[in-house]
C-alpha cells in the first residue's frame, strides 16, 4: 500500500470514529457537523492541488482549504496540523498538473454553511485544537431549559401531594356520635306493635265476610341510615319496609307498610316513627260463594234486562252448572216458573223454562264480578186449562181417598208441564221441589220413573233416607239416556232422625247431583245441602 493510500485510510477512519462519538453526544447533530473542523497534519502542496481538482468549480474564497485537508487525522501519530495561513499561496500550476497525474481522489464531504473556522495564525506548527461542534452551545441551552422545566414540575407535583395528604384542601366534618346499628329484632317488634286499621272486606261480593286475622308482617327490609340534620344539628333516619297480610277462607289482602325510625343519641336508640301504609291488593283463597250469587239473581237479570227479568220473575232455579275455581269462571243455571194465562178466554197454565250463563270475574276492588253472559230464549209450554185440571184433580180424590198415602199412588196426569234440564252432569247443583216421603215400594217407585236398575239397591246402601216426590216432572238427560222422573233419591245423612221428621212436608231441597245415590228406582240422586221446608 503506498503513503497516499495509507494516509487517505486514516483519514476516512477518523471522521468515521469522529462522526459516532458526536451522534453519542446530547448535542447530536452539531458535534457530527464539527467532524471537517478537526485540524490535520500539514498537507502537502501535491494534496491540496489533488483536492482541488476534486471539486471543480469550487466557489469558496481563494485562502480557504478544501474541506479533506481540515477533517483528515494524523495517519503516523495523530498529531494534527493547523490549516495554511491566509497569506500562502494557492498551489501552481506544475503541483495541479502532478496531483492529476497521480490519479482522482475520492470526493470529501462538503461542510455545511456558514464556512468552517480557520485555525488561527499564532498555532504553532504540530500544536493540536480542539475540535468544536457547529451549534453545540444553542443546543446546551435547550437542554439546560428541558431540564430545568422537568425540576419545577417535579418539585409543583411534589407541593401539591403534600398539600392534599396533609388535608390543607379537606374540610373539616362535623364529628358524629357512634350509633347503635338498627337491628332486625328491633324493626320486627316495631312493626308487630303497629296498630293498624283493618281492611273493609264488606266491599268484596260473593266473599266470606268472616273476621280477617292480622297482620302478619313478612319481606322485612331495612334500608341505610341517612342524615337529615342541617349544619350543627344531626337527625339521622332509617326506613323499615314490610308486607303486612290479613286473611280469611275466602280472601287474603296484602298491603305495603313503610315505617321510619329516628336515632336518639340520648338513649342511644332507634324510634319509630308514623307508619304509612300503600295500597291493598286482594287474593281470593276460594271460589266465588255460588249459592250468594242465585240469591241475588233477579237483581243480577234485572240488571241485564228488564223485559226477560220480568218474565221470568220468581222462578225457580232447578239446575245449576258450574265450573267456578279462584280464576273465576262460568255459571249456568237452568229458571223455571209456572204462570196462568188467557188462551181463547180460558185461563191455562203455561211452564216458562230458560237457560242463563253468567260469567265470574274477580275484581280487586269489588271482590267477584258477575255479569249475564247470555240470557237464552224463554221457552213457553201450555197445558190444559186449569179449570178442567182442577175438576180431574177433585175426580180423582172421589174416586181414591188413600191417593196421598204413598208416593206410588200419586196421579202423574197432574204434572203434565215437566221441568226441563237438559244435559246434566255428576256434580251439577239443583234445585227441586216437591214433597218429601218416606222409602215405600221400590216397584211402584220404579214404575213412575220409568227407569229399573236391578243392580242397585233401593237406597243405594243406606246412603239414601228419602224420596222427593216432585211436584213437577223432571225431564234431564245424564250420560246420554234421557229420563223423565217423578221421583228422586235423597240423601240427608247427618241428621239426627235420617229425616224422618221432615215426610210429609213440601220442600225445595238443593243440592249436587250424585251418582253414588243412585238407587233401582232413580238414576240420579241429591246430596241435599239445603232444605227448605214451607
Amino acid at each position: 500500500m503506498t503513503d497516499h493510500d495509507s494516509q487517505k485510510a486514516a483519514r476516512e477512519a477518523a471522521a468515521a470514529f469522529i462522526q459516532s462519538a458526536a451522534e453519542a453526544t446530547p448535542e447530536g447533530a452539531g458535534a457530527a457537523a464539527a467532524t471537517d473542523t478537526v485540524s490535520a497534519p500539514e498537507a502537502t502542496s501535491a494534496d491540496m492541488s489533488r483536492d482541488a481538482a476534486a471539486v471543480p468549480g469550487d466557489d469558496r474564497p481563494g485562502n480557504a482549504p478544501a474541506a479533506s485537508t481540515v477533517a483528515a487525522a494524523a495517519a503516523d501519530g495523530g498529531v494534527a496540523a493547523a490549516a495554511p495561513a491566509p497569506s500562502q499561496s494557492a498551489p501552481s500550476a506544475g503541483e495541479a498538473s502532478a496531483a492529476t497525474a497521480s490519479g482522482p481522489a475520492p470526493a470529501a464531504p462538503i461542510a455545511p454553511e456558514p464556512p468552517l473556522p480557520l485555525a488561527s495564525p499564532a498555532v504553532a506548527y504540530g500544536t493540536v485544537d480542539a475540535a468544536k461542534a457547529q451549534g453545540g452551545k444553542r443546543g446546551g441551552g435547550a437542554l439546560a431549559v428541558v431540564i430545568t422545566l422537568a425540576i419545577i414540575a417535579l418539585v409543583a407535583t411534589g407541593a401539591v401531594a403534600y398539600l392534599f395528604t396533609s388535608g390543607f384542601f379537606a374540610q373539616e366534618a362535623p364529628t358524629q356520635t357512634q350509633r347503635v346499628a338498627l337491628a332486625d329484632n328491633r324493626v320486627e317488634a316495631a312493626f308487630n306493635e303497629l296498630a293498624l286499621e283493618m281492611p273493609d272486606i264488606s266491599r268484596f261480593a260473593y266473599v266470606s265476610q268472616d273476621s280477617l286475622i292480622g297482620p302478619k308482617f313478612s319481606d322485612i327490609a331495612i334500608g341505610e341510615p341517612v342524615n337529615l340534620g342541617v349544619s350543627g344539628q344531626t337527625v339521622v333516619q332509617c326506613t323499615a319496609t314490610a308486607t303486612a297480610t290479613y286473611k280469611n277462607k275466602g280472601v287474603e289482602i296484602t298491603m305495603p307498610v313503610t315505617l321510619p325510625f329516628e336515632y336518639s343519641e340520648t338513649s342511644e336508640t332507634w324510634i319509630p316513627g308514623e307508619a304509612t301504609c300503600g295500597e291493598q291488593t286482594a287474593t281470593p283463597l276460594t271460589p266465588a260463594a255460588a249459592g250468594d250469587i242465585m240469591d241475588n239473581l233477579s237483581a243480577i237479570l234485572a240488571a241485564h234486562d228488564a223485559t226477560y227479568s220480568e218474565a221470568m220473575a220468581g222462578a225457580s232455579v232447578v239446575k245449576t252448572s258450574t265450573d267456578l275455581t279462584t280464576d273465576g269462571g262460568p255459571l249456568t243455571v237452568t229458571l223455571s216458573k209456572q204462570a196462568q194465562t188467557q188462551v181463547d178466554g180460558k185461563t191455562v197454565n203455561e211452564q216458562r223454562t230458560s237457560v242463563v250463563t253468567l260469567n265470574v270475574s274477580w275484581s280487586n276492588n269489588e271482590g267477584w264480578h258477575v255479569s249475564v253472559h247470555n240470557a237464552g230464549q224463554i221457552d213457553y209450554d201450555t197445558e190444559q186449562p186449569a179449570d178442567s185440571e182442577n175438576k180431574d184433580d177433585e175426580d180423582k180424590d172421589e174416586d181414591d181417598p188413600t191417593a196421598d198415602n204413598s208416593p206410588a199412588s200419586v196421579d202423574a196426569r197432574a204434572n203434565t208441564a215437566p221441568d226441563k234440564l237438559g244435559e246434566v252432569y255428576y256434580g251439577d247443583s239443583v234445585s227441586l221441589s216437591g214433597t218429601l216421603r218416606a222409602l215405600g215400594s221400590s216397584s211402584a217407585l220404579a214404575q213412575g220413573n220409568g227407569h229399573s236398575n236391578g243392580s242397585l239397591s233401593a237406597d243405594a246402601d243406606g246412603r239414601v233416607q228419602l224420596v222427593l216426590e216432585l211436584a213437577r216432572p223432571l225431564e234431564l238427560s245424564i250420560n246420554g239416556t234421557a229420563y223423565r222422573l217423578s221421583y228422586v233419591a235423597v240423601a240427608v245423612a247427618g241428621l239426627d232422625d235420617n229425616g224422618q221428621g221432615l215426610v210429609g212436608r213440601s220442600a225445595d231441597v238443593q243440592g249436587p247431583l250424585e251418582e253414588s245415590f243412585a238407587t233401582s228406582w232413580s238414576p240420579i240422586g241429591i246430596k241435599a245441602l239445603e232444605i227448605h221446608v214451607e
